[in-house]
């Protein structure tokens, strides 16, 4: 139990200067309301779960799609496993980007482009 609080505890400590805000909530709000006016439910769903991965974490990322479709479901949203794969294919993007040490939000955009969103 000391082992768990101590890694959260330096999770805590370990915040992107990029990170748009402390706590979970606001900085997947703050992806979100980021996100350009105009552009397909689907390619919305990419942009917002790769940024969210990118500026705050993957855990968050996922998360929040996770959430978004859940609440869809039992409101009057409109969830889809389409959304979720377009969820998907932007945490992937974020992921490759992350690895090739790019995280602008333009090489995003491209990828999700070049997956379909």
């Amino acid at each position: 139990m000391l082992l768990l609080l101590s890694l959260l505890a330096l999770c805590a400590c370990a915040v992107s200067p990029d990170r748009p805000a402390q706590s979970s909530l606001g900085c997947m709000r703050a992806v979100r309301d980021a996100l350009p006016d105009n552009i397909s439910d689907a390619r919305a769903h990419c942009l917002a779960a790769g940024g969210i991965a990118q500026r705050c974490s993957g855990v968050e990322a996922r998360v929040s799609a996770a959430g978004k479709e859940l609440a869809d479901v039992f409101t009057s949203g409109d969830a889809s496993w389409a959304d979720w794969r377009a969820d998907r294919a932007g945490m992937r993007c974020a992921r490759e980007l992350s690895s090739q040490g790019d995280g602008g939000q333009d090489a995003l955009a491209a990828c999700c482009a070049q997956a379909g969103f």
